[in-house]
């Protein structure tokens, strides 16, 4: 059996959202990878079922790893060649090429922060939809040079148009920098604060493919509680985060 390092590392990637979730579990089923996963503090949920580029095998398999970042990549990086031999114990896995060798040991699967479901709620009250646009990336890549000053970023619907917004709305002498984005016709004045380290790893994760991805808003009056979600067209990734109170 063989294992392709560089997609392995990038599905670890997505089903982690760049390492906010700290543990996870990948499920190699029937040509494909699945993974369902909720970061520890509750805050971040990925989804995943992509076609399976990692193993070369048609048997179930299943990978539970905690601390993939320190306990997992490090051991990948350190091969010349991408594609190695895998084999699978059921406690570790063992890569092997030529002389070299490693073991990576499996977490126990109780610790693994699983979501628990395939999907999310798509008949929920989303308030504002759109295509993450080469306008939507070109905003987000000059917010992502102030955003680490507030450590937030803002999605505001305000006088009918889509914005995005780096600083602090609790300084009314804070600086700032903000895009408008689209319009939002018809759509309430409302403001979504959004920790920038999760939002950023987020956009991390899809940047090499975000023409094919989507964003949409809803809220939660009584919980006072607003939830991102941003999906591939095909439905073969979802990453949703919640947002955050000041």
């Amino acid at each position: 059996m063989k294992i392709n390092i560089d997609n392995f590392k990038e599905v670890l990637k997505k089903a982690t959202i760049n390492n906010i979730i700290k543990t996870v579990q990948l499920k190699f089923r029937d040509g494909k990878i699945t993974s369902s996963m909720i970061s520890d503090d509750n805050a971040a949920i990925s989804i995943l079922n992509v076609d399976n580029d990692v193993l070369t095998t048609d048997d179930e398999v299943d990978f539970n790893f905690s601390e993939p970042e320190t306990e997992v990549k490090p051991y990948l990086k350190v091969f010349d060649n991408n594609e190695v031999e895998i084999k699978l114990y059921k406690n570790k896995i063992l890569l092997r090429d030529t002389n070299q060798q490693t073991n990576i040991n499996y977490c126990n699967p109780i610790i693994v922060t699983l979501f628990g479901k395939q999907d999310v709620k798509e008949d929920a009250n989303w308030f504002f939809e759109t295509k993450i646009d080469e306008d939507f990336i070109r905003a987000f890549n000059k917010i992502k040079k102030i955003g680490p000053k507030f450590g937030r970023v803002y999605f505001e619907i305000d006088n009918e148009k889509f914005i995005i917004e780096t600083t602090d709305k609790t300084n009314e002498f804070s600086n700032g920098l903000k895009f408008s984005l689209a319009n939002a016709k018809k759509v309430e004045n409302i403001c979504l604060c959004f920790t920038y380290n999760d939002i950023s790893s987020i956009m991390s994760v899809i940047n090499n493919d975000s023409e094919n991805f989507k964003i949409k808003f809803t809220y939660n009056e009584a919980q006072e509680l607003g939830l991102l979600y941003i999906y591939s067209l095909d439905g073969s990734e979802k990453y949703c985060l919640f947002s955050i109170r000041e």
